[in-house]
């Protein structure tokens, strides 16, 4: 009944981990006597997540259509390899679709990345709000990364111009109603909501209709009118 302690040491591997656990067999021996063997396993505390960063380029935009492009890197945090038939995709709520590459030979190791991404066109309302901010995940299928946003900031120009017109070319009398028409034109990038007024030294009021439905848009016109009567003077 006596018994004598041996020790030994083994340094676990990645693929113990993704295993979920390390199992090794012993046997003890004395000349021709051999022990009956015996197994260990020893489980592995796996953890599985991912993290996701976001970037654009560029980053600022001063007209719709601009061409902004994300990278997305998706990194695996946790400590097991993810592997076929996982497979990363990022969703992104402003882009239909983020374009991701297949899983790397043998999987994505623990602390590895892998980088997605994808374009979009800025529009009006990007514009009119002051710039353009969209959030992402990735997944694997099993675990979804915490949301990463980035924001690409518009470069707002807000202008106008106006032009002055009258059907009258002379008057020869006092008393002669002059008509007026004054185009005012939104020469800037940003749609204008506030209501559009004209002063006019001449004419105590010029009249000018409301905004049309959403505002005055880029490159949108909207024409006012007044009439001035003729003096001595």
């Amino acid at each position: 009944n006596a018994t004598l302690v041996c020790t030994g040491t083994y340094t676990t591997t990645q693929a113990d981990v993704d295993a979920g656990s390390v199992s090794n067999t012993a046997t003890a021996q004395s000349g021709p006597t051999v022990s009956t063997p015996v197994t260990y396993t020893l489980p592995a505390a796996q953890t599985h997540t991912l993290s996701l960063t976001k970037s654009a380029t560029p980053t600022t935009f001063a007209t719709t259509g601009a061409t902004i492009t994300y990278t997305y890197v998706v990194k695996n945090t946790g400590n097991t390899t993810i592997t076929s038939p996982a497979t990363i995709s990022v969703t992104d709520n402003k882009i239909a679709s983020v374009s991701c590459p297949a899983l790397p030979a043998g999987g994505l190791a623990p602390n590895a990345t892998l980088t997605c991404s994808a374009t979009y066109a800025t529009t009006q309302a990007d514009l009119d709000a002051g710039g353009v901010t969209n959030t992402a995940t990735a997944t694997d299928g099993t675990v979804t990364s915490p949301t990463a946003t980035a924001t690409v900031t518009g470069t707002q120009s807000p202008a106008m111009s106006i032009v002055k017109n009258t059907t009258t070319s002379s008057f020869s009398a006092v008393g002669v109603s002059v008509p007026y028409t004054f185009v005012v034109t939104n020469t800037g990038n940003v749609t204008l909501t506030s209501a559009i007024t004209v002063t006019d030294s001449k004419i105590a009021s010029v009249s000018c209709p409301a905004l049309p439905a959403g505002g005055l848009a880029p490159n949108g016109t909207l024409t006012c009118t007044g009439t001035y009567t003729t003096t001595q003077a």
